[in-house]
């Protein structure tokens, strides 16, 4: 997308792509919690449906799949390691260090032997002889930081992990484990248009030059079905005279206030990827940034961000 050609209301192209991990991958990743039956639970009564989400992903442009060792739990890697397995040209990333306990129940293990199994029974199920980002998927309050990145350090300098992130720090934690972990290749954490608590936490890892992740980019979780339904709605009346619809526009407003970030976005539709790839080279200007923030206050309001809702749940 040129400048020359781009509608009023979108700024020059954003880079569509981000360097992570050794590896230069789209913006937009496809996130491995919809390859399960749940929203991060079972395993799916066809596996053809997942996989032919992978594959189209892959044909989409989208190179970049990060999952958790808890998806399923074990289901979304077995999945990813079945269609994409040692490809080279794919970023798979996942995460250790969370528990599931039963449908809808997290939890949380940094006990560093747990962590050690963790990472080879993902690269078992990914097929692979070394991840290339595996994230610390929440700390541990319980062990001692240096403990838990101590050994996805020592992985790594056992050739099985290329590099490590971490997962939803508190400002004060990242500075803990960037004492510990000085070459820390990415941070994940929950950003979107309604969910903007870590705003600070983006614009200083975009100023130390670390990569940021957003998760639930578009709402999967935090705010009702109803509410939902709503600010889609308006996202797309923004969106239909630049010729997006309400998702592109959600991760537009994500790549255009984080401008060297990406998405994790999930997926069960085949025809949303490519849409949802292009999204990845969109700016938007301060006008459309402005309708959105107007659209959020108006369908959402005070509503407290609860990730125990569902768009998918009445």
């Amino acid at each position: 997308m040129s400048l020359a050609a781009s509608p009023p209301h979108l700024d020059a192209p954003a880079r569509a792509v981000l360097d992570l991990a050794g590896h230069r991958v789209s913006r937009v990743a496809l996130g491995g919690a919809r390859l399960t039956a749940g929203d991060g639970w079972g395993v799916p009564r066809d596996l053809d449906v997942p996989r032919g989400i992978l594959r189209a992903a892959l044909d989409a442009g989208i190179d970049h799949i990060d999952t958790a060792d808890s998806l399923g739990p074990a289901v979304s890697e077995q999945i990813i390691g079945d269609v994409v397995g040692d490809r080279a040209d794919v970023l798979v990333a996942t995460k250790v260090g969370m528990l599931r306990p039963g449908p809808g129940e997290w939890g949380v293990l940094g006990r560093p032997d747990y962590l050690r199994q963790q990472v080879h029974a993902s690269l078992s199920r990914l097929r692979r002889e070394r991840i290339d980002l595996v994230y610390l998927h929440r700390i541990d309050p319980d062990y001692p930081l240096a403990d838990q990145l101590g050994a996805l350090q020592q992985l790594r300098r056992q050739g099985l992990i290329g590099h490590i992130g971490v997962s939803q720090p508190s400002a004060t934690q990242l500075d803990e484990v960037l004492a510990l972990e000085p070459d820390l290749a990415a941070v994940q954490s929950l950003y979107n248009v309604v969910a903007r608590g870590d705003a600070d936490l983006v614009r200083g890892l975009e100023q130390r030059g670390i990569p940021f992740l957003a998760y639930w980019p578009l709402l999967g979780r935090g705010i009702g079905a109803d509410q939902h339904r709503a600010l889609f709605a308006g996202l797309s009346a923004i969106g239909a005279p630049l010729g997006l619809d309400g998702a592109q526009v959600a991760l537009a407003w994500i790549f255009t206030t984080a401008p060297g970030a990406g998405a994790v976005v999930g997926s069960r539709s085949s025809a949303h990827l490519a849409a949802n790839a292009r999204a990845a080279g969109i700016r938007l200007d301060a006008e459309t940034l402005a309708r959105i923030d107007h659209v959020v206050a108006r369908e959402v309001g005070d509503t407290a961000f609860d990730p125990r809702r569902s768009k998918d749940e009445a």
